[in-house]
């Protein structure tokens, strides 16, 4: 079974199943669990010159949001009954997905959950998927969580 569950998370509904599914899992395998919320610095690095707020005045509002995403996630795999432990990642160079993909394999794990968000057609085009990313990019077992219809 598994050793060291990952779970990557953002703030939807989505993200929310994937804490269940991963705290489940960690319980009943008795794996090691991480929650990981990595912020992107990088999308807003543009947005320097159009604003009135600083680059470290961005930067630090992503991290702030970020770490209360995952102060949530953790929580709920508490309350789930899980042990887990948080992971924020953060990066101005690395896409949201490089840095799990660097998570995983830095931190050993052997499964990695992520919700999908069910983007199609050009939604989908356009915004791409990190779940679609990372299934392409991680070399360990996936586990991607739909949500609900």
């Amino acid at each position: 079974m598994y050793k060291h569950i990952i779970v990557a998370v953002d703030d939807s509904p989505t993200s929310q199943r994937a804490i269940e599914e991963a705290a489940a899992l960690s319980v009943t395998s008795g794996a090691r669990l991480t929650v990981v919320h990595a912020v992107d610095e990088a999308l807003f690095a543009h947005f320097n010159r159009v604003t009135l707020a600083s680059r470290d005045a961005v930067q630090t509002a992503l991290i702030k949001e970020g770490q209360c995403v995952l102060d949530a996630a953790v929580a709920a795999a508490t309350a789930a009954g899980a042990k887990p432990e948080g992971r924020l990642l953060a990066s101005e160079h690395q896409s949201t997905s490089d840095q799990i993909v660097q998570a995983v394999a830095g931190l050993g794990a052997d499964l990695l959950v992520v919700g999908s968000h069910g983007r199609r057609g050009v939604q989908r085009l356009l915004l791409g998927s990190v779940a679609e990313k990372l299934l392409k990019k991680v070399a360990v077992s996936v586990m991607v969580v739909r949500g609900t219809a």
